[in-house]
């Protein structure tokens, strides 16, 4: 083995022009392919990436007439599927429209239940107990509001006639971003606006100190959800289910199929390039290898008249294609590195943190590399085979 490995650095020292311009159209070869990968990858990896980390790109929603009712058992049967990422049960939508007011403004919002684990929250908790509550950017820009400061919060219900305002402190424990949350909204607990609905149907809320009708009969199911998908993709097969279960839903699928639609498109154009690209450069290196062997054939005889049998005489060629391959990989990554870099650069202003138009991930350079070397050895093994038959004594007749 060391003494085919320094032949073969002496042969690829003494052809060093020749396996250079090899290596080069090798890498001619690789960097167009790599560009559009790592573009693939970073534009329509980022434009995903965004989408799933959208809430709003997640959410599923059912029609808000209230023709169904969603008990317990429904909630349990549906949170348990793995493409759930959150769901949560919610009062009817007019029950949730209250009043909120500062010494210097006001403001009526819509109010969406919240718990531990909401996408919205990003990994926080936006509302928990009867007296707190988390605004939307916008929202919070109207009252001009901060977390920590205190809002009055103002309902009333017609009753035997008359009408009954009550209004309750609450504090503001988050201001939620407009990425997450874009309008006006706020988010409090459940039991908070199950007892707000209790207050507005009539009946008594002893939890906030309300007095009415009676107790709220115990809820035993809900006209309405907020529903999270684990990820966008999982969002078409969700709301198919859920229509078939006879749930009239409301979602961005047709955002995230376009979206989609693009990327399997361009994936499937990427695999016809990749298809013709492997074929140019089976072509190239073929050419090379048959071409040096040609040049070589009496020395590959004297070599067999040295002793050195068919195998070893096969491995020569192969291991030339692979250092022109190795060659050729180095080149090409050095100039995708540049092209990459200048490309990020062009669409700086649009990129966020970590983000890149063009990128590769180490298992997709990985692959090419493997790939790349895989290739090469093909045309290194059909022109090994070919010195192996090499005839010493047809070859050097001449000499």
């Amino acid at each position: 083995m060391s003494q085919l490995l320094r032949l073969l650095a002496g042969d690829l020292r003494h052809d060093r022009v020749a396996v250079f311009c090899q290596a080069l159209a090798l890498a001619a070869v690789l960097v167009p392919l790599m560009v559009l990968l790592g573009l693939r990858a970073g534009i329509i990896g980022t434009l995903i990436a965004r989408m799933d980390a959208d809430p709003a790109m997640r959410l599923i929603l059912p029609e808000v007439t209230g023709a169904n009712r969603f008990d317990a058992a429904w909630f349990r049967q549906w949170s348990a599927r793995p493409d759930v990422a959150f769901l949560l049960p919610s009062t009817r939508a007019i029950a949730g429209q209250v009043d909120l007011g500062t010494d210097d403004a006001a403001l009526r919002v819509a109010w969406l239940p919240t718990a531990p684990g909401d996408p919205i929250a990003a990994g926080g908790i936006l509302a928990e107990g009867m007296d707190q509550v988390s605004l939307s950017a916008e929202a919070a820009r109207r009252l001009n509001v901060r977390p920590g400061d205190r809002l009055t919060a103002s309902i009333e219900r017609a009753r035997g006639g008359r009408v009954e305002p009550v209004a309750f402190p609450l504090r503001v424990r988050a201001i939620v971003p407009a990425e997450r949350s874009p309008g006006v909204s706020a988010y409090v607990s459940l039991p908070l606006l199950a007892a707000v609905q209790a207050y507005r149907d009539g009946h008594a809320a002893p939890e906030m100190g309300w007095t009415g009708e009676g107790t709220a009969p115990t809820t035993e199911s809900y006209p309405l959800f907020r529903l999270y998908a684990r990820s966008i993709h999982d969002v078409p097969q969700l709301a198919a289910d859920l229509r078939a279960a006879g749930v009239t839903v409301a979602t961005r699928e047709g955002e995230i199929a376009s979206t989609l639609g693009l990327d399997r498109s361009l994936r499937a154009i990427l695999a016809v390039i990749i298809v013709v690209a492997a074929s140019g450069l089976l072509v190239s290196l073929a050419a090379g290898q048959f071409a040096a062997l040609r040049r070589k054939r009496r020395d590959l005889a004297i070599l067999k008249l040295c002793g050195y049998g068919p195998a070893w005489l096969a491995a020569l060629p192969v291991g030339q294609a692979v250092a022109v391959a190795a060659l050729g990989i180095v080149i090409a990554l050095a100039v995708y590195a540049g092209a990459a870099a200048a490309i990020d650069d062009l669409f700086g202003a649009s990129l966020g943190a970590n983000e890149a138009a063009c990128r590769l991930s180490g298992q997709t350079i990985a692959a090419i590399i493997v790939i790349t070397l895989a290739t090469a050895c093909l045309p290194g093994l059909a022109a090994g085979l070919v010195a192996a038959r090499v005839d010493p004594a047809e070859e050097l007749r001449d000499v």
